[in-house]
């Protein structure tokens, strides 16, 4: 809620807040009943007077001390907070000096306790009519004071001679031009009466002067004739209108310009035979002895002006030229001042004969004859549509200039240097929250920043007027209710014959950019300590595949300088791929995906190393550009290579003894009949099938090879009859074909199979099915703990005596080596379930194919 008045339509609103309901709407039947000017609405907390503050303009505040939550003082303070002249009476059933004496404290209006009876309603209704007359007359005077402020402003900055007078015809305030034309200062001429308004006094029936001042006339236009003492004799054209100041007319402004040189110009002209038809303006003359003023002569300008031919409009009066939007008022106007044979000057809207409208600036003034008696009318009439049309410009430019301040939160200033007064707009003092009865100082204008900013705006306001230079700069503002906001304060000098005569700027709250420049640092920061927190070498790289930005561990690893890299590409230190190639990883990287490789990075000094380079799209400094994560995976390709080794060992040094060993037994079978010669048939089967696994996860790493179209059901059925399968049951709800290395999938197949087998039980039933992006073996065995599933795909882990412990990790190695995904979880018995996604179909890659 505005801290304004509703008062302009004599209403006064009040905000009666009493936790008892019925008391409040008591209160207010009773003082609407009182006066019919009360509106009386009711709240029954302080928090709830608030909010109804916050949404309706109200003229007074009623409210009981003894309330829950928040009492009356502690309401009292939070209004004034918001509203710090908002009147606020504390209507209280609990009285006592201590209360009264802290809402005096805290700043209350009045305070009155309640009592039994309705005659305290008059009493009250009196005490609030009493303390809104009080406020408004308040508001009123502070407003009038700061339009008196700017009339005089006005007056000061005139380049022509400009006066405020009082009521009784004395100047109250003159301007320089004019004390000029005195010969003296305008300290002197200022409490003189003034000699124009007893001339006009004298020669006008009644007093036009007090007219002005009544409202009932809106300006008076002449001219004066006398002699000066800094200029001789001139003749001044001078005109009249009423000071308004909130409203009410505290006097009267006087502006007059020197007419001399065209005074002796028409008479100069008047002397040259009347050559008015060499006139730059339209000139007419009427005969006021004859009913109505008929035109008597017009000049080529007026027929030029107005398109009439001259017998069309001689014998006829000037109202031919009027209209539907010609002003009234400012006719009758007109026709008063001929009818009492006064000089009057209007401007009104005319009409040419083909109906085109314009501005037309009439000045009518009588003529007398030798004799003493009126001769003539003599007219001129200009066209001013232009004047007007940028008269309407300014008007509408100035109020668009006052919603532009509204609409982008700017507020305007001004500062004389010479007196070092300083003028705010109404929206800057809206926007710092503070209340003035009068312009601020220049110390107190500065003196609204913080104490540590303050200095930077005042070196700046000094050194702008010292040289005449702009400036712009930011500094803090604590509003009075504590909230810290960030200005930006740019001044433009004027300057005249090299001095600056004034200051004028704007200031512009830019506090959310300030938040958002502090979020954007400290996302900044995070991302950057982040960044050289990894591990691992990281990079940028941008479109043009150069680096734009690199962390500690990629200065750290290559041995470069940041500086060095910065000034590089990746292809200046990839040893294990072309240029083109490096290129096209750069250029072609997919959104939405990660891209993983392998590749050589040479260092500084040569050193060739292995690494891992995982890539995204990412956007960097507004741009779009790859950030890469370079691991050295140098210790996972010597473990690969031992493996290898190893297992080429385990191939070539056990297969043959173990081969050796299996040929014995048979023979020792065909000699003896022996029980253990079947376990030691078994412990061969095993150590084959731990040769075999080996071999397999030596493999771990390299691609799937050549792929090809396999029928999942019919592959499927083949690996039933490689596995021990003894009384299991396979059901197959497939008919997909798979787009696989034929030879890795079936090693796949057959190690689910075979778990499943061995950990589900004689009877268990195993199930092939379709996913949307893959296929799942599941069975009925017991399934596998959830707190198990993440060891499960573990080299050497198994749950039973006969297990390898290399089955499930061959199946994940199968899976990785296609590029798919494999997870395990619970099937729809209980039993376990082995999910394989990622797969491609083979019509999927027919259809992209």
């Amino acid at each position: 809620m505005d801290e304004t008045m509703s008062g302009a339509t004599g209403r006064i609103r009040v905000l009666h807040v009493d936790d008892e309901l019925d008391l409040a709407d008591l209160a207010a039947t009773f003082l609407e009943r009182e006066d019919t000017q009360f509106t009386v609405e009711t709240a029954t907390s302080a928090s709830d007077g608030l909010d109804r503050l916050a949404d309706t303009e109200f003229d007074c505040i009623i409210s009981d001390y003894d309330m829950p939550s928040q009492n009356g003082i502690e309401f009292l303070e939070a209004v004034r907070n918001e509203y710090p002249t908002l009147p606020f009476i504390l209507y209280t059933g609990k009285g006592s000096e201590e209360i009264a004496s802290e809402a005096i404290s805290v700043g209350v209006t009045d305070y009155l306790q309640k009592e039994s009876g309705t005659d305290q309603y008059l009493v009250l209704a009196n005490r609030v009519r009493n303390a809104v007359e009080q406020y408004r007359s308040q508001q009123a005077l502070t407003k009038r004071n700061r339009e008196l402020r700017r009339y005089k402003q006005m007056i000061n900055s005139m380049r022509e001679a400009a006066c405020i007078y009082d009521s009784e015809g004395r100047f109250e305030l003159v301007n320089e031009y004019l004390a000029e034309w005195y010969n003296t200062t305008p300290e002197e001429l200022e409490g003189d009466h003034s000699t124009l308004i007893h001339q006009i006094r004298e020669q006008a029936d009644g007093d036009p002067f007090q007219d002005l001042l009544s409202g009932e006339r809106r300006e008076i236009r002449g001219e004066l004739d006398n002699t000066f003492s800094a200029h001789g004799y001139a003749v001044l054209e001078y005109r009249l209108t009423p000071l308004r100041v909130a409203g009410t007319v505290e006097g009267v402004v006087g502006i007059a310009r020197d007419i001399t040189d065209r005074r002796n110009q028409q008479a100069e002209l008047e002397r040259k035979n009347r050559a008015m038809d060499a006139a730059p303006v339209g000139i007419t003359i009427s005969d006021p002895s004859q009913d109505d003023n008929p035109l008597t002569y017009v000049n080529d300008r007026f027929t030029e002006l107005t398109g009439y031919a001259e017998e069309d409009v001689l014998g006829s009066n000037c109202r031919l030229l009027q209209g539907e939007h010609t002003s009234p008022e400012t006719v009758a106007r007109m026709r008063a001042a001929i009818d009492t044979e006064e000089t009057v000057t209007v401007e009104l809207r005319n009409y040419r004969q083909d109906g085109t409208e314009f501005w037309n600036r009439v000045s009518i003034a009588p003529v007398y004859g030798e004799d003493g008696t009126l001769t003539n009318y003599v007219g001129f009439q200009q066209d001013v549509t232009g004047e007007k049309t940028r008269e309407q410009e300014y008007e509408r430019m100035v109020e668009l200039l006052n919603q532009t301040e509204q609409i982008a939160d700017v507020g305007g200033w001004e500062i004389d240097p010479t007196t070092e007064a300083v003028f705010w707009t109404d929206h800057l003092f809206e926007m710092l929250g503070v209340e003035y009865d009068e312009e601020p100082s220049l110390h107190d204008a500065l003196d609204v920043y913080l104490t540590e900013d303050r200095p930077r705006v005042a070196n700046a306001v000094e050194d702008a007027i010292a040289a005449g230079e702009p400036f712009d700069v930011e500094a803090r503002f604590q509003r009075p209710d504590g909230e810290l906001r960030w200005f930006r304060i740019r001044g433009e000098p004027t300057t005249e014959d090299g001095e600056v005569v004034t200051l004028r700027g704007a200031v512009h709250d830019i506090t959310t950019h300030k938040e958002r420049e502090q979020e954007l640092r400290q996302i900044r920061e995070e991302y950057e300590a982040l960044f050289n927190g990894m591990n691992d070498a990281a990079w940028v790289i941008n479109t043009d595949t150069e680096f734009l930005a690199v962390n500690d561990v990629a200065v750290e690893r290559t041995g470069y300088t940041r500086a060095e890299l910065l000034s590089m590409r990746p292809h200046d230190i990839d040893a294990g791929l072309d240029d083109d190639a490096i290129t096209a990883l750069i250029t072609d990287m997919p959104a939405d995906e990660i891209q993983v490789f392998e590749t050589i990075r040479e260092t500084k000094d040569g050193e060739q190393i292995p690494v891992e380079i995982s890539s995204s799209l990412v956007t960097y400094q507004g741009e779009t550009a790859v950030l890469s994560i370079g691991r050295d995976i140098s210790d996972r390709k010597q473990r690969e290579k031992q493996l290898e080794q190893f297992a080429s060992i385990v191939s070539h040094d056990l297969r043959n003894p173990l081969t050796v060993a299996a040929g014995r037994l048979e023979l020792a079978r065909e000699g003896c009949d022996s029980e253990h010669l079947a376990d030691i048939a078994r412990a061969h089967e095993r150590m084959n099938a731990l040769i075999d696994d080996l071999l397999t996860l030596a493999r771990e790493g390299e691609p799937a090879g050549s792929a090809e179209s396999i029928d999942l059901a019919r592959l499927t059925e083949r690996c039933w009859k490689n596995v021990a399968t003894g009384e299991a049951t396979l059901t197959i709800a497939s008919d997909r074909r798979i787009h696989a290395d034929k030879s890795r999938l079936q090693q796949l197949l057959e190690n689910l199979i075979r778990n499943a087998v061995e950990h589900g039980g004689e009877d268990v039933i195993i199930t092939i099915g379709e996913l949307a992006d893959g296929f799942y073996i599941e069975d009925t065995g017991p399934g596998i703990p959830e707190a198990e599933r993440a060891d499960v795909f573990e080299a050497g882990y198994s749950t039973t005596a006969d297990g390898t412990g290399f089955g499930l990790p061959i199946v994940k190695q199968v899976a990785h080596a296609h590029g798919w995904d494999v997870r395990v979880t619970d099937s729809s018995d209980g039993g376990a379930r082995f999910e394989i996604t990622g797969v491609e179909f083979s019509n999927d890659v027919q259809e992209r194919l």
